[in-house]
C-alpha cells in the first residue's frame, strides 16, 4: 500500500488532518515523525490522542522512519505521516526514505516567519530546504483540506522555487 499522504503540519494531527484527510483517505496509522516527541512520551500522548477511532496513531524519531521495518510497515498499512516541519522532512528525504510528494498543510506564524499563504509561513531555511526537497524530485505543494486547490511549490514561493 503507497503512502496515503505525508504532510507538514506544526499542529500534528488536530480536526482537518484527523476529519478533513483521515475520512478522505481512510487511513489505519496515522505516524508523527520527531525526535523531540519521541523523547517525549508524555507530549506524545497528547498529539495521539487526536487519532481518530479505528486508526492507530505512532512517534517515531527519524531513524526510525528510515529503517526497514517502517518502510516495510508503509508496505501493509495505510498511512499518514505528520512532520512538524521542514527539518524533519529535509532529513527523511536526504536519508533516503521514498516519498514522491509532500503536502504543506501548517506551517503557522513564528518569529522570522514570512506568509506566503494563509496557512504557510516560511523563514529562509524552511524555504532552502523545501527547494533542496523538490529539487530531489518530490512534488511539493500546499493544500490545507483535500476539497481545496493544491498550490504548487513554485507558485506559493512567487515563481521562484
Amino acid at each position: 500500500m503507497p503512502l496515503l499522504l505525508a504532510r507538514i503540519d506544526d499542529r500534528l494531527i488536530h480536526g482537518q488532518v484527523a476529519h478533513g484527510w483521515g475520512m478522505a483517505l481512510k487511513p489505519n496509522l496515522f505516524a508523527i515523525v520527531s525526535d523531540a516527541l519521541r523523547v517525549d512520551a508524555e507530549r506524545a500522548e497528547l498529539y495521539l490522542f487526536g487519532v481518530p477511532e479505528g486508526a492507530k496513531g505512532r512517534v517515531l524519531s527519524v531513524a526510525e522512519a528510515l529503517a526497514p521495518a517502517f518502510r516495510e510497515e508503509l508496505d501493509r498499512e495505510r498511512v499518514i505521516l505528520l512532520l512538524p516541519g521542514t527539518e524533519e522532512a529535509h532529513r527523511l528525504v536526504s536519508g533516503g526514505f521514498p516519498l514522491r510528494e509532500l503536502n504543506l498543510g501548517g506551517l503557522h506564524h513564528a518569529a522570522g516567519k514570512r506568509e506566503f499563504s494563509a496557512y504557510v509561513f516560511l523563514d529562509d531555511a524552511d524555504r532552502a530546504r523545501l527547494e533542496e526537497i523538490a529539487r530531489a524530485g518530490v512534488r511539493v505543494a500546499a493544500q490545507d483540506l483535500p476539497s481545496s486547490p493544491t498550490v504548487s511549490l513554485e507558485a506559493l514561493l512567487g515563481g521562484a522555487s
